[in-house]
C-alpha cells in the first residue's frame, strides 16, 4: 500500500518513533548464546509481570485532565510495555532503538526479528517493528504488525493510532475515525490524534468528538 502523507500525518509520525523508543537500561554485554535458557530463568523473577500496575495507570490515563498528566502516565505505561522480563531481550530492544535513531532501519528490523524469534508474544516488539515499516512506507507490513500488537495488548493506544493513520491515508476515513476514537478513549491526550479525529468527525458526523 503506497500512499502520500498529509501534513497532519507527518506531524503525527514525527512523534511516533520517539514515543516508542523509550530509553532502555544499558547492560555490559548481551548473551546471544544460550539466550533462550536465560530468558526462561529471567521470566521467573517476581517483578516479571506488571499487569496490576498497568491497570491502575490505564484507569488514571482515561480520566487524565491535561496533556502533561497524560504524557507522564503514558510514559509509565510505555516503560511497562518495554520490559520483557529478560535483560538479554531488553538490551536487544534498546539496540533496535539505537539503530532506528541512526536511520539504519534494516538493522532495526533484523534486531526486532531476532527478538521475536525468542519471544513471539511481546506486543511492544510488533508495535516497534510496525513503526519501522511505517517509516519505510510499507503500510501492509505495518498494519499486520499493528494488528498483532492489539491481539496481544488490546489497550495499545499507539497501535490503534497507527492503524487509524493507515486507514486515513488509504481513504478509509470512517475506519480511521473509529480507530482514533478507540485510541483516545484509552488516552484522551494523544498528540495529533485528537485533532485528526475532530476533523474526521466533522466530515462524517457534522460535529466534533
Amino acid at each position: 500500500m503506497r500512499v502520500a502523507f498529509s501534513a497532519l500525518t507527518f506531524a503525527i509520525i514525527a512523534c511516533y518513533p520517539s514515543l516508542l523508543y523509550a530509553q532502555q537500561p544499558r547492560l555490559q554485554q548481551p548473551n546471544p548464546l544460550g539466550a533462550a535458557k536465560a530468558i526462561e530463568q529471567e521470566a521467573k523473577r517476581p517483578d516479571f509481570t506488571h499487569q496490576s500496575r498497568a491497570d491502575q495507570l490505564f484507569e488514571r490515563l482515561a480520566s487524565s485532565k491535561d496533556e502533561a498528566e497524560a504524557s507522564a502516565l503514558s510514559e509509565q505505561i510505555n516503560r511497562i510495555w518495554a520490559r520483557s522480563g529478560s535483560d538479554t531481550l531488553d538490551l536487544l530492544m534498546s539496540r533496535a532503538g539505537e539503530a532506528v535513531a541512526a536511520k539504519d532501519t534494516v538493522l532495526g528490523l533484523d534486531v526486532l526479528d531476532s527478538v521475536l524469534a525468542l519471544k513471539s508474544d511481546w506486543a511492544e516488539v510488533y508495535n516497534r517493528r510496525a513503526a519501522i515499516h511505517f517509516q519505510r512506507q510499507d503500510f501492509d507490513a505495518a498494519m499486520r504488525d499493528l494488528r498483532q500488537t492489539l491481539t496481544l495488548e488490546p489497550r495499545h493506544f499507539q497501535a490503534l493510532a497507527g492503524i487509524g493513520m493507515i486507514f486515513q491515508q488509504g481513504g478509509n476515513g470512517k475506519q480511521a475515525l473509529a480507530a482514533f476514537q478507540a485510541a483516545l478513549k484509552l488516552n484522551p491526550h494523544l498528540k495529533g490524534i485528537k485533532q485528526a479525529a475532530e476533523k474526521l468527525s466533522l466530515q462524517y458526523n457534522g460535529q466534533g468528538i
